[in-house]
């Protein structure tokens, strides 16, 4: 297999024209997010664990907010439904709450958000605020009573990150994939998993809904789920 970087124009045209077997994936994965890089690039590095002609899995950025991530996860799902011809089995809606609170109408968008989702089987991953929180739950953990504004949190990212060998110099823009790359190489994706659970029991005892819930993130249920698709695949006959 070839390393990132090195994939050569000649087999990335060859992968664009090339069919896909629809009828060799007996499980289709569709993750709909709502930045358009970051997000998708994260999810994408999980296609080359699964085994070949298993699990299919497609992320779509959207670069909307979260009623409108939903709204474009059930237009994608019927669009992957008549390629693939078969029902698409998976289906995630991946979105923050960035300024939700501050004003009425965005208030009632995040919560129609779950709504339609909950109307289209369509599973949720939130992250009140951002899903950089998620990133930095891979080194450090939170207080679930302290809230967190995005800006900090980016620059707990950023200031994490530099204290790795090499990255002293690193520097955190919104919208750059190259952070994942540091996550994957440098993170601790078990302990995130951990520190995320303990922040959302938390928020849960204490009654908090979703856009109350600073600082959580449910990225981890996506990525639990991931993960024994993963398992549950390599380990088959």
């Amino acid at each position: 297999m070839a390393k990132r970087g090195t994939i050569t124009k000649k087999a990335l045209k060859e992968k664009d024209i090339r069919p896909i077997r629809w009828r060799k994936y007996p499980y289709l994965f569709l993750i709909v997010c709502e930045d358009q890089k970051t997000e998708p690039y994260y999810f994408e590095t999980f296609i080359d664990k699964f085994p070949e002609e298993t699990v299919f899995l497609r992320t779509v950025g959207t670069g909307r907010s979260s009623k409108g991530v939903v709204e474009q996860a059930v237009k994608e799902r019927d669009r992957l439904f008549f390629e693939a011809n078969k029902d698409v089995d998976e289906v995630w809606a991946v979105f923050d709450k960035d300024d939700a609170e501050k004003s009425p109408g965005n208030i009632a968008r995040f919560s129609e958000a779950f709504k339609i989702a909950y109307n289209e089987e369509i599973s949720v991953a939130y992250s009140n605020e951002v899903f950089e929180l998620w990133l930095l739950l891979h080194f450090i953990e939170l207080k679930s009573d302290n809230l967190i504004p995005r800006s900090d949190i980016y620059a707990s990212l950023e200031a994490t990150i530099r204290t790795l060998p090499s990255y002293s110099n690193f520097v955190y823009e919104h919208g750059k994939i190259d952070v994942i790359d540091v996550i994957n190489e440098n993170g601790d994706i078990q302990k995130a998993i951990e520190r995320a659970v303990k922040l959302l029991d938390e928020h849960t005892a204490r009654g908090n809904q979703p856009i109350d819930a600073n600082p959580s993130t449910t990225v981890h249920i996506l990525v639990r789920r991931l993960r024994e698709l993963i398992d549950w695949y390599s380990y088959l006959p």
